[in-house]
């Protein structure tokens, strides 16, 4: 399959040198900001910045080539009625199989609390000193999880929090990749779940996934989608009531 990439940075490099491995995988280009892609592929990695995302978008409308989305920090509220019909793109605030997981146990969380108001729900999340966004993408879709489940938490704040609003807590500094946390906490006792990423790799493996997949589909997809795919016999337990 052959792929581009938008944007070298941090995420994007670590596309690069995943590709390098894949056999099933070509990548034909990888091209920064004012930089042009040089020739057709079958899907394209966006791993750039935000502003950069619309641009990207309509040269993929233009060409017909299928999208992910990597870049955080932007809104396109008619994203879905653009590409319907016309190419698949897939939107990630998290490249991880694994994060899509916790997001499915964040909602299982939320409803285990739901029915309990001394039982209140929390996301902590901490990256390096350098990320622009805050809360990131990641907390902001865990939360969304989170609140599916407890619908009596109808918006998330940084910080201080009251009753009907779920409490996010931001820590920027050092290099950490990346860690979140959901969790309960109730007068006698807490209980967290928590993802911590080791290195990018992780994430440019499933950028790659997401690509393969995507190529073909038609519409708007979420990481969820991907997983719900793979693995649907394990996430078919937390759909459930």
């Amino acid at each position: 399959m052959k792929i581009g990439l938008f944007g070298r940075g941090r995420l994007g490099s670590a596309v690069m040198a995943v590709a390098a491995r894949q056999e099933d995988i070509e990548l034909v280009w990888a091209v920064d900001q004012g930089e042009q892609p040089s020739a057709a592929v079958d899907v394209a990695i966006d791993a750039s910045l935000a502003q950069c995302v619309p641009d990207h978008l309509a040269w993929a409308m233009e060409t017909g080539t299928d999208l992910v989305i990597g870049a955080t920090g932007w809104e396109m509220p008619d994203l879905a009625a653009r590409v319907e019909g016309h190419i698949g793109v897939l939107v990630a605030s998290n490249f991880s199989l694994t994060v899509a997981l916790m997001a499915r146990f964040s909602e299982v969380l939320g409803r285990y609390a739901q029915g309990d108001a001394s039982k209140d729900p929390f996301l902590f999340e901490s990256h390096h000193r350098m990320k622009a966004d805050y809360p990131s993408g990641t907390a902001k879709t865990l939360a969304e999880a989170l609140m599916r489940g407890c619908p009596r938490k109808t918006e998330w704040v940084l910080g201080t929090a009251e009753p009907h609003q779920l409490s996010v807590a931001v820590q920027r500094t050092g290099t950490e990749f990346g860690l979140h946390t959901v969790g309960i906490d109730t007068p006698t006792e807490t209980f967290t779940i928590t993802h911590h990423a080791r290195s990018r790799e992780t994430l440019a493996e499933g950028a790659l996934t997401a690509a393969r997949w995507i190529k073909g589909r038609h519409g708007l997809h979420g990481m969820d989608d991907l997983a719900a795919s793979l693995l649907n016999p394990l996430f078919a337990f937390g759909a459930q009531s």
